[in-house]
């Protein structure tokens, strides 16, 4: 009796993880090129160039001004929810949920912003579309200067 119990326990407990694993493999890619239209904290909107790339479990994200101003961040898929940590001048976030026709809304703040949160929309880009070139990360700058 004590042995079937105890199988019970263990079947339980190595179904746990296999559940877990379908969840993960089932996880969106947003590798891409896209483009990305948002508004400041003075109320300017700007527009850009956002790559994204993903390592592993993680992704890479590179936004890109039209005066090739470059930030550069590191986020992770959790939730239904793309967050991505970068440093803008002072360190920041955005958080992208993703819409049915698969633009990425995201809203982002940053240090000194006050409690205040500012919208941002990616669109990507059909495969082989405009984009500009890659060149080295610059220092990070608030998005208030790009």
């Amino acid at each position: 009796m004590v042995r079937s119990i105890l199988l019970g326990v263990v079947l339980v407990t190595l179904a746990g993880p296999i559940g877990i694993k379908a969840e993960e493999t089932s996880e969106k890619d947003f590798t891409g090129v896209y483009s990305c239209e948002g508004t400041n904290p003075d109320g300017r909107s700007y527009v850009g160039v956002v790559e994204i790339l993903k390592v592993e479990g993680t992704y890479l994200v590179r936004w890109t001004m039209p005066n090739d101003t470059q930030v550069m961040g590191v986020g992770i898929f959790s939730h239904d929810v793309l967050a991505v940590s970068y440093f803008g001048g002072s360190p920041a976030l955005v958080v992208y949920s993703t819409t049915t026709d698969g633009r990425l809304d995201g809203k982002w703040t940053m240090g000194g912003a006050e409690g205040l949160t500012f919208t941002e929309t990616l669109t990507k880009m059909p495969e082989g579309g405009q984009r500009q070139p890659a060149k080295r990360p610059t220092a990070g700058r608030s998005r208030q200067s790009i």
